[in-house]
């Protein structure tokens, strides 16, 4: 050992050593640094696909507010939202003879799979005007309603006459709510929509007429009803009375829509419901589901 340090072969053997140092770091250094260029990159295209989508999304959303004529010297209100719309064009022209359109309001509720039954059962389809049940039970009955054909509509997400007639903006925060409440629940867009106590009453004289305009003018249709089951009077209210109400009021129309309502007190109206279908069908009449094409019909309009 002694006799190889500081030898010729010693020494060469050192060169050799620090060349191959002086090759190996740099290009240690020059791979990690290479990897790290093609991770920012990697990175810079994200962040520019980002930016690329997202000025995709604006550009559609200025022209879905042009396709939606937002006027911007018009009420403020007409801002909110800006995906709180229809999906279809404002048509609701379809008015046919002979046609009974089965409604219940308030659900879904406990009474929700009977009246489904009892539906499904007769072949006969209804529509359903829901409020804000945003468990997983009422979720899953909404799905039900989609799935059997039904239609599903908005009725308001609190059903509180104070609180949503206050205002254009306050009914349109609450209807948002019961918007986006069936969208998340049932993957479907709902279209047609009835006020809590109807498109005229002592809640609502002073806004009703400019909510409605604003909710047309968003595509939605509005729907009352010229027939009533009196199932909303109370506890006393028999079957025989509810299916009295309706064969009677549809004794004296061409059409119908009829108003019944999905609470889970309204026994009654579960009973009353298949001998109704019944004695209906024997006057003529047949059965359908309101669609955003099918005319209202509107308290203080003619239809």
């Amino acid at each position: 050992m002694k006799g190889y340090i500081g030898s010729v072969r010693f020494f060469k053997n050192l060169i050799l050593l620090l060349v191959i140092i002086f090759i190996a770091v740099p290009t240690t250094f020059s791979i990690r640094y290479k990897g790290q260029i093609k991770d920012l990159q990697a990175e810079l295209e994200q962040q520019s696909n980002k930016l690329e989508q997202q000025n995709k999304d604006l550009q559609a959303e200025i022209e879905r507010l042009k396709d939606h004529h937002i006027d911007p010297d018009g009420p403020a209100y007409q801002a909110l939202y800006p995906d709180f719309y229809a999906p279809q064009e404002l048509t609701a022209d379809q008015a046919e003879d002979g046609v009974i359109y089965l409604t219940f309001d308030d659900g879904p509720s406990a009474r929700t799979p009977e009246v489904l039954q009892i539906l499904r059962e007769e072949n006969v389809k209804a529509t359903f005007f829901v409020i804000g049940r945003a468990d997983g039970q009422s979720r899953q009955w909404m799905k039900d309603i989609v799935a059997d054909g039904h239609t599903l509509g908005m009725h308001t997400y609190t059903h509180n006459y104070d609180q949503i007639y206050a205002s254009v903006e306050a009914y349109l925060d609450d209807m948002y709510q019961i918007f986006t409440l069936i969208k998340d629940a049932t993957g479907v867009t709902p279209t047609v929509f009835r006020f809590p106590g109807g498109s005229i009453n002592g809640y609502n004289y002073e806004v009703s007429q400019d909510i409605l305009s604003e909710m047309l003018r968003r595509g939605f249709v509005p729907y009352d009803w010229n027939i009533s089951s009196g199932d909303a009077s109370g506890s006393d209210t028999t079957s025989d009375m509810i299916l009295n109400n309706v064969v009677g009021g549809a004794s004296g129309t061409d059409r119908g829509i009829v108003l019944m309502h999905d609470a889970s007190p309204k026994y009654t109206t579960v009973a009353a419901l298949r001998p109704m279908i019944t004695q209906l069908r024997n006057m003529g009449f047949r059965f359908d589901c309101l669609h955003p094409e099918t005319k209202p019909i509107l308290f203080g309009y003619s239809y």
